[in-house]
């Protein structure tokens, strides 16, 4: 039972009586049907709220996150639901902008009576999700990078299966270094992730080679579409590598201009992102001969993500991308914590999320009870011509141990 209520009862609860009272009038974008988790299987529901990207410079992820999530919420309630309660989802829109993804996590709360909160991609948005969700003790899992949402800014009742940038960075930074050379161009969209990447990766190549010299750092807005200054700067430039902390349509314009400019016959790219289906498709030429750290990959070798692949595409006609495989084990590892807490409040899931071990289509996970950070081993990799698909397929040329890609507890400024 959400513990979010003076008297003892839920938001979905209090949810229950509201559309007794007003002849059953419900929302139109849920899956399943009302109720009230009470730890004991009896026909009632799990309220959840889903916020996605659709609109904004992330809009080609959306699809992919919202379609992971509904594949994990239609299996989990073709087999039971959660601990015999069925899921109960609402969906929408978070624009990629903190405003309204606040205002949107706040009608799922206040309105609706969520029980979690879900989603995001963008940082800045899932920043200010974090900070209401922290104000009302609700769960909240968010599909985003930036390093501050478990370190400095981590929160008691966040949990993040998604990597962080500095995870990236450790895995594969080094890496880098060692087959690309020490000196390094870093560009980024100036925004929370974008920061992030650049931080993380500049700290890191340092970390691992003393000869390590940062030629040049730019920055572009989030949202740019023109990035010939820079890659003119990066030309003239000394640089072996440039490392990019770009993502959605921003990677994909900078891959191709890059592609036609000439520079990536001059230095090696390198991204924490370019592995991602959707940039693989949308810049398909371009992507290839690109180097980077894979958060995830339709063809990689496990028995887990054989099954998700098929899964989801028996249900969407397309394999998965890397955000419906985190919102796809986000739900996964909520419903898992949710049986064995036996209810949806904070404190006993913040027990049972650190205690579970789950296996992903990525390998074994779990929530470190430090900074509710994810650990999960990490792949690094090229981007090769298509293979099984028809866009870019990736060569995955050598896998991080999972306690080899996180920084020790004492690092991460967490401090709940």
């Amino acid at each position: 039972m959400s513990e979010n209520s003076k008297q003892g009862e839920s938001p979905s609860t209090r949810r229950r009586d509201v559309l007794r009272a007003t002849a059953g009038v419900g929302a139109t974008s849920l899956v399943g049907v009302t109720g009230c988790l009470t730890g004991g299987g009896d026909g009632d529901s799990i309220s959840i709220g889903w916020l996605y990207p659709h609109t904004g410079p992330y809009s080609g992820l959306a699809a992919y996150q919202e379609e992971g999530a509904k594949l994990a919420i239609e299996q989990l309630n073709d087999d039971g639901g959660i601990d015999g309660n069925e899921i109960e989802a609402f969906h929408d829109d978070s624009q990629a902008d903190p405003q309204t993804a606040r205002q949107v996590a706040r009608r799922f709360v206040e309105d609706e009576g969520v029980d979690a909160l879900f989603g995001t991609i963008s940082s800045s948005a899932g920043s200010a999700v974090q900070s209401y969700a922290e104000q009302r003790d609700i769960p909240f899992f968010p599909d985003i990078a930036a390093d501050e949402i478990t370190m400095d800014s981590c929160t008691r009742n966040t949990f993040r299966y998604e990597t962080r940038a500095s995870q990236t960075a450790t895995a594969a930074a080094g890496w880098a270094v060692e087959n690309f050379g020490t000196n390094v161009w870093v560009h980024n969209a100036d925004y929370l992730w974008g920061n992030s990447v650049a931080s993380a990766w500049k700290n890191q190549a340092q970390a691992a080679n003393s000869d390590v010299n940062i030629v040049g750092e730019t920055t572009s807005e989030l949202g740019a579409t023109d990035f010939s200054s820079y890659i003119s700067q990066m030309a003239d430039s000394d640089a072996d590598w440039v490392v990019t902390g770009v993502n959605g349509g921003d990677a994909v314009q900078f891959l191709k201009q890059a592609q036609s400019s000439g520079l990536k016959d001059e230095m090696t790219i390198v991204s924490p992102v370019n592995s991602f289906q959707f940039i693989r498709k949308a810049a398909p030429e371009a992507a290839v001969g690109t180097y980077g750290a894979i958060r995830y990959f339709e063809g990689y070798d496990s028995p887990e993500n054989d099954s998700f692949v098929s899964d989801y595409e028996d249900r969407w006609d397309q394999p998965p991308d890397n955000f419906a495989h985190v919102s796809w084990t986000h739900m996964n590892m909520y419903a898992q914590a949710v049986e064995e807490a036996g209810g949806t409040g904070l404190d006993d899931l913040v027990d049972a999320l650190t205690s579970i071990e789950y296996t992903s289509p990525m390998g074994p996970t779990q929530f470190r009870e430090c900074d509710h950070q994810a650990v999960r081993p990490y792949n690094v990799g090229e981007i090769v011509e298509p293979d099984e698909y028809d866009w870019p397929s990736i060569n995955v040329m050598e896998t991080v141990s999972a306690d080899d890609t996180m920084l020790p507890c004492e690092e991460t400024g967490c401090d709940f």
